[in-house]
């Protein structure tokens, strides 16, 4: 069978859905000839709000191999490349509508009508979200992760000078700068989480002033990995998610967890108990991450748990999901 696999983001170094994608290659390769399209090989226009729209004009207007079996997006965004002489299968990652609006404003609304029209082409609609799949009847197949890879790095212990921090006495965010992660709420959480407790905070992915209290930079994987394993916590201020690959990483990393209380979060911290602590204000994230610092036994059942989590979600296991999935529209 081939397979075409398109998404803008591709690689083992990248989070989210480009992760998401390089792990569904690497580990079915030998099984799916596949082909991928992503910004690396199709291009886009550098400018921001642009970058997908560009790259979706000129996926457009690229020629899909005629023996291509199956076309699989990885962003609804991208539904309009499916064709009628193929097997299409979209994989959602978060809320698209929700997040275009935030992103686009009103204009937003329409570029959501469009995609909803798109998305009908598609022959099956898979979610990394149980409570998506839940809500449209789409087909569940989870974010995945390699833990070998994660449990194999050791904590980052020479960026802690760096940062001016000490094992376990920082919380971290990491994340793109754009609104749906609300870098601005986890900056309100790390300021009176500092005043109360003294604790500093290390946002990754975000570059802003440095504050006393908030450090920011860019750092490669391994060191992110690295940075989770001695962190008091992993604080998650997203408006909406799907299945963060974040929280995989911090449960593969034995990295404790303060989520937002957004519905699909609410769904996992029921699904998989005491896997995170889960908080509506920034009053509550503050108490959630005193009550880590205070109650070791706390923090240590939040870690086994989060890693017996974890290890369902490993990439060799849900790829076979895919696969299943190929073979079943090829009737094969």
């Amino acid at each position: 069978m081939k397979v075409l696999l398109v998404n803008s983001k591709f690689g083992r170094s990248i989070g989210g859905s480009g992760h998401h994608v390089y792990l569904l290659w690497k580990y079915l390769k030998g099984k799916v000839n596949f082909v991928i399209w992503h910004i690396g090989n199709i291009g886009y226009v550098n400018v921001p709000k642009l970058k997908s729209i560009s790259f979706h004009v000129r996926a457009k207007l690229k020629e899909i191999p005629k023996d291509v079996d199956i076309i699989h997006v990885h962003n609804a965004k991208l539904a309009g490349l499916f064709r009628e002489d193929k097997e299409n299968i979209l994989t959602v990652h978060g809320d698209y509508r929700r997040e275009i609006v935030i992103q686009y404003g009103l204009l937003g609304k329409l570029i959501v009508g469009c995609i909803d029209g798109l998305i009908r082409k598609a022959n099956i609609i898979t979610t990394v979200s149980p409570l998506t799949a839940k809500m449209y009847g789409w087909l569940w197949i989870p974010n995945m992760i390699e833990v070998y890879e994660v449990k194999r790095i050791e904590p980052t212990c020479r960026l802690f000078d760096v940062f001016g921090v000490k094992p376990e006495r920082y919380i971290l965010f990491v994340g793109r700068d754009d609104p749906v992660k609300d870098y601005p709420l986890f900056s309100k959480i790390a300021r009176k989480v500092y005043r109360r407790l003294g604790i500093k905070a290390i946002a990754l992915g975000v570059m802003r002033e440095n504050t006393e209290y908030l450090v920011h930079a860019r750092a490669p994987w391994k060191a992110v990995i690295g940075l989770m394993k001695a962190a008091l916590a992993l604080v998650i201020t997203s408006k909406h998610e799907g299945f963060p690959t974040v929280l995989l990483e911090a449960w593969a990393s034995g990295c404790p967890v303060v989520a937002r209380g957004i519905p699909d979060l609410k769904v996992l911290s029921k699904m998989f108990k005491d896997s995170m602590l889960v908080f509506d204000t920034v009053d509550t994230a503050v108490s959630a991450i005193e009550q880590l610092l205070e109650d070791h036994s706390l923090r240590k059942h939040l870690i086994f748990k989060g890693y017996n989590v974890v290890k369902n979600f490993d990439a060799p296991y849900v790829v076979k999901q895919y696969y299943k999935l190929y073979r079943r529209l090829l009737n094969e």
